[in-house]
C-alpha cells in the first residue's frame, strides 16, 4: 500500500526532522523550522500556532526542494539567502562567508573599546568585508551613540562587494559611513596613519587543514574567505607589517590553537586574547 502523502504542517515537520536526524545532521528540528518558516514567510513561533495547517502543493514542493538541498549539505543560510548578525538582517550568498556567532564577539570587543574612549570621531579599516556584516554592525551601533564612525572596507571579490552594498542599503546605513574598496589586501604596501582601528576576520585556515573541513563548509563557502592557501597566517603577517609603525589598534579573529603563533608574529607583549563561547582563544587585541 502506498504511503499517504503528508500535508499537515506538523506531520511534515516531524518527518523531515527524523529524516535529517537519521542522516546524522545536527540541530535537525531547528533546521527544518528555519526552512519551513522561509517557505511560509513567517517566524518560527507562527509555525507552532499553525501545526494543523495543510500546506499547498507549491508550499510542499518548495519545502521539498529546500530539504533536498540541505540533505546535500548546503548550509541553511545559502538555501534561504539570509541570516542575522548582531541583530541585523543580512542577505547571504556563496560569494561570502556565512557570519558566525564568534565574529559577533569581535564586534563587541571593538565597540567596547570605542565606547571606553573619548573620541566622537572614529576611522576604521576593515579587511575582507564579505557580506558586510562587521562594518554594518559597527556603523549602526556607533550611530546609536552619536559617534561619527567612518569605515573603509577592503574586499578582493567584486561579487562580495555587490552583496555588502545590498546589505548596507537594506540596513539603511547612512551615506558615506562605509566605503567599499575593491582591492587585494595582500598586495598593498602601506596604509595611511589615519585609522584608529584595523578590524578583520581574515582567512585563517591553513591549506593543509582546508581539506579536512566539513562538507557544508568546504563544498559551499568561498575558499578565498576560508584559507590563505598557505599556513593560515599570511594576513596576520601582512597586518603586522603595515601597522608596526602606526598608532592603530588591531582587533582580529583568529583560528583554533593559533594564539602563540599570532603572539610571535606581532612581537608585542601587549597583545591580549579573548575567548569565544567554547572557551577557545578567538579574538586578538593589540591596543595602541
Amino acid at each position: 500500500m502506498q504511503k499517504p502523502q503528508l500535508t499537515r504542517l506538523i506531520d511534515i515537520l516531524k518527518y523531515s526532522t527524523g529524516l535529517l536526524e537519521s542522516k546524522g545532521f545536527d540541530e535537525s528540528r531547528l533546521t527544518v523550522e528555519l526552512l519551513m518558516a522561509d517557505v511560509l514567510n513567517c517566524d518560527r513561533m507562527k509555525l507552532y500556532m499553525d501545526f494543523e495547517k495543510p500546506l499547498s502543493v507549491s508550499e510542499r514542493n518548495k519545502f521539498k526542494e529546500y530539504l533536498l538541498r540541505r540533505l546535500n549539505y548546503e548550509p541553511v543560510q545559502y538555501i534561504t539567502g539570509k541570516t542575522n548578525f548582531f541583530g541585523y538582517d543580512i542577505f547571504i550568498n556563496k560569494s561570502a562567508l556565512i557570519p558566525r556567532p564568534e565574529t559577533e564577539i569581535l564586534v563587541e570587543e571593538v565597540l567596547k573599546d570605542i565606547y571606553s574612549g573619548y573620541k566622537n570621531q572614529i576611522r576604521i579599516l576593515e579587511i575582507g568585508t564579505g557580506s558586510g556584516c562587521i562594518p554594518i554592525a559597527l556603523s549602526k551601533e556607533t550611530e546609536k551613540k552619536n559617534i561619527d564612525c567612518i569605515i573603509d572596507s577592503m574586499e578582493v571579490s567584486s561579487d562580495a562587494i555587490n552583496l555588502t552594498q545590498k546589505n548596507s542599503q537594506m540596513n539603511n546605513v547612512s551615506s558615506g559611513k562605509i566605503n567599499f574598496i575593491h582591492k587585494d589586501f595582500l598586495a598593498i604596501q602601506e596604509i595611511d596613519n589615519q585609522y584608529d582601528y584595523i578590524v578583520s576576520n581574515p582567512p585563517y585556515i591553513s591549506n593543509a587543514d582546508y581539506s579536512e573541513l566539513e562538507k557544508d563548509v568546504k563544498d559551499y563557502e568561498p575558499k578565498i574567505a576560508l584559507t590563505d592557501e598557505n599556513d593560515g597566517f599570511s594576513f596576520y603577517r601582512k597586518i603586522f607589517d603595515i601597522t608596526k609603525d602606526l598608532n592603530t589598534s588591531v582587533f582580529l579573529e583568529i583560528g583554533y590553537n593559533q594564539e602563540e603563533s599570532i603572539r610571535a608574529i606581532f612581537k608585542n607583549e601587549n597583545v591580549i586574547f579573548k575567548e569565544d563561547y567554547s572557551g577557545i582563544k578567538r579574538i586578538m587585541i593589540l591596543k595602541k
